[in-house]
Parts: C-alpha cells; structure tokens; sequence
C-alpha cells in the first residue's frame, strides 16, 4: 500500500493528529502503515516477553472499574490500534479508558501521537532513527543501532528521506 491508497478519511485523520502534536504527518502515516499492517485500526498484539518481565505477578496501579486485574496485565502487555501503543506506555502517558478503545482511530492515533511527541521533547535534538527505536522498543532501546525498527519506517516514507531532525510542537 503507497500513500495514495490509504483510506482518505483515515489519511486527513493521520495528518490532524500529527499536527496537533507538531509531528511531521509522513512520519505517523509510515508508522501507522507498518505497525498496524497497513491501516487497519482493530490490529492487536499480545507481547508475552514484556508480560513475562514487566507485569507477571504485579498489581498495576490502575485498572477500570469492572476489570480484573489479570486483564489489565494483560492488556498492558498488548499493542494496540494503528500505531500499536502499549496499553502499558499509554496508561505511563495518562490513558484510562479501556485499552480497546485504542483501536478506535481517532483514540489511537491521539495517543500514540501523545507518546511520540513525548519522545522528542524528551530527547532533543535527538534524529527521527533514535526516536524511532524508543518508540519501539522503550526509551532504552533508542541507543540500540541494531534495530530494524527505524528502517522498517523509513522504507514507508515516500522517496526513503526521513523529515527535519527535529518537530516543532504547534
């Protein structure tokens, strides 16, 4: 799927999200096209490793009304949506709806709009790659220049050119 072919609702969408946050928008549409395999917003994924070492046995510190606290391990432990956002990182950024609500666009797209922005505030200067693999694989992975992650984006950008080095938030 090219730029071109993406759902032209769904493409105003990515573009309004990515302005509000002052992220560059071909930068969010490349994410969405790769994390949620093509632009589809129900796309989840169940990450057992991160389960297995961050949340087994834990009690969150937060959970809905009416969930147990297993499913919101669990949950915690899946990407979700269009930009696949941890249900982990989008409650450490503030979210505290049900993590399905996530794959609703306009819920997803905020959110893992929130986190990007989040990212290059807090790494200044810091270019789209570093950004990238935080974004991936958690702000301790942004020095791991083995990750496939930032090519497997960059590949998604119209003519493989990554945007300026650094957002403005607008």
């Amino acid at each position: 799927m090219s730029d071109s072919d993406i759902n032209p609702d769904l493409d105003a969408l990515i573009t309004a999200k990515a302005r509000k946050y002052g992220l560059p928008a071909v930068l969010v549409r490349a994410m969405v096209l790769h994390e949620s395999v093509e632009g589809v917003p129900w796309a989840a994924r169940f990450e057992k490793s991160f389960y297995d070492k961050y949340l087994a046995g834990r009690k969150p510190n937060f959970r809905p009304e009416g969930s147990s606290w297993e499913t919101e391990r669990i949950q915690r432990a899946t990407s979700w949506g269009l930009m696949q956002i941890m249900g982990e990182t989008a409650r450490c950024n503030g979210f505290r709806g049900w993590h399905a609500e996530l794959t609703v666009p306009d819920i997803g797209l905020e959110w893992g709009c929130i986190y990007l922005r989040r990212l290059v505030d807090k790494y200044p200067g810091s270019d789209w790659p570093t950004i990238m693999r935080a974004y991936n694989g958690g702000p301790g992975n942004r020095g791991d220049l083995g990750s496939p992650y930032p090519g497997l984006i960059l590949a998604r950008i119209p003519g493989g050119v990554w945007p300026r080095a650094e957002a403005s938030h607008g």
